[in-house]
């Protein structure tokens, strides 16, 4: 491999690392499986970086890439709780009195199916686009859109609910 194609995704892993693993850690819910994804992420992006054609942008393609990790993974694994100590990682650092609500977020988001999961996540974290999640996906802008709208549904009813109670 060059050496400049190495320094180049030495940048880009720069740069990217802490996305990917915003994006594994909420789709995974587990701070270490979340670590072994965004690391699995950039060694298949490395292995492949000869294939990578930038008809999209680093970010989209490393990103469909943990993706289907995740993917990959949730097939396999049973569902865990997030400790409190995760929750600044997933959505950076807030004060004490924030951190049940933002907890109160985390698993909300966590308990939509994956397909309204993976689109919360990439539009909201990843701040995405529509027509670029419709690429990392591979399902049309509308569709986004939908699942988008479907999320914020039951994100609002799961909240109230728990507020409620």
């Amino acid at each position: 491999m060059k050496e400049t194609t190495m320094v180049e995704f030495e940048k880009t892993y720069v740069e990217y690392r802490e996305n990917i693993f915003r994006v594994c850690a909420m789709m995974l819910k587990d701070y270490q499986l979340a670590e072994d994804a965004t690391q699995e992420t950039f060694y298949k992006a490395l292995c492949k970086l000869h294939s990578f054609n930038k008809s999209s942008s680093a970010k989209t393609w490393l990103t469909r890439i943990a993706i289907n990790i995740c993917k990959d993974r949730l097939r396999k694994k049973s569902s865990f709780e997030t400790p409190k100590e995760d929750v600044d990682v997933l959505s950076h650092t807030y004060s004490e009195e924030n951190i049940d609500s933002r907890l109160s977020v985390i698993e909300a988001i966590k308990a939509l199916p994956v397909e309204l999961r993976e689109v919360v996540v990439l539009y909201y974290y990843q701040e995405l686009t529509h027509k670029e999640i419709s690429k990392i996906l591979k399902i049309s802008v509308p569709n986004v859109a939908y699942r988008l709208r479907t999320a914020k549904f039951k994100l609002k009813d799961y909240l109230t609910e728990d507020n409620n109670e």
